[in-house]
């Protein structure tokens, strides 16, 4: 059998040439000596140890490992300063939800009372109470023909009551014909 066949790793060609792409500490060894690094797993393991490529990355982990330490530390010195903010800013947040509900109410109030006060709603208030006090009026005058209340009690209610009638009619008439000038002007 062919001595170079008898390692595990015979496949790799020994050959002195120099290759492309091989280590040059690799390079520099003998044939022995890669012989004994191919038996023994303890050579091999403490020769690509010290190569220089090996040992710039342990020292790159190294320094990695000690900047991500640090960086740890110094998250956990800022934690509290995290967590006040995290609590302000939730009580910020509850404040405006609380905030926004009221300005929600508070909107919904004033448009309801907007529309108590739109022109629409006045006219119709003010015929509204216009026919009640003509009911109240014709009342007062049916006390009086059942006589219920005299002469001077029918006068002074009576009359009262249909002057209220009367200007409650013409207010929202005239408020009615101002909204109907405004609409055709485009208001």
């Amino acid at each position: 059998m062919d001595p170079s066949m008898s390692s595990p790793h015979s496949y790799f060609p020994v050959t002195h040439s120099p290759q492309v792409g091989v280590l040059p500490e690799v390079a520099s060894l003998s044939s022995e000596e890669l012989e004994d690094l191919l038996n023994c797993d303890d050579k091999l393991t403490e020769f690509v140890a010290a190569l220089p490529q090996v040992t710039a990355v342990n020292k790159q982990c190294d320094q990695l490992i000690i900047q991500n330490e640090a960086l740890a530390k110094a998250n956990l010195e800022r934690s509290g300063d995290y967590e006040r903010t995290r609590d302000a800013i939730i009580q910020k947040l509850e404040e405006f939800t609380s905030l926004r509900t009221s300005f929600e109410e508070l909107t919904q109030m004033q448009l309801k009372a907007s529309e108590k006060l739109a022109p629409a709603s006045i006219q119709e208030s003010l015929l509204i109470s216009s026919i009640q006090s003509e009911e109240e009026s014709e009342k007062i005058a049916e006390d009086f023909l059942q006589k219920h209340i005299d002469v001077e009690s029918f006068l002074g209610s009576y009359l009262e009551k249909r002057i209220e009638t009367h200007l409650r009619k013409f207010k929202g008439e005239r408020l009615g014909a101002q909204l109907r000038e405004l609409h055709k002007a485009g208001f």
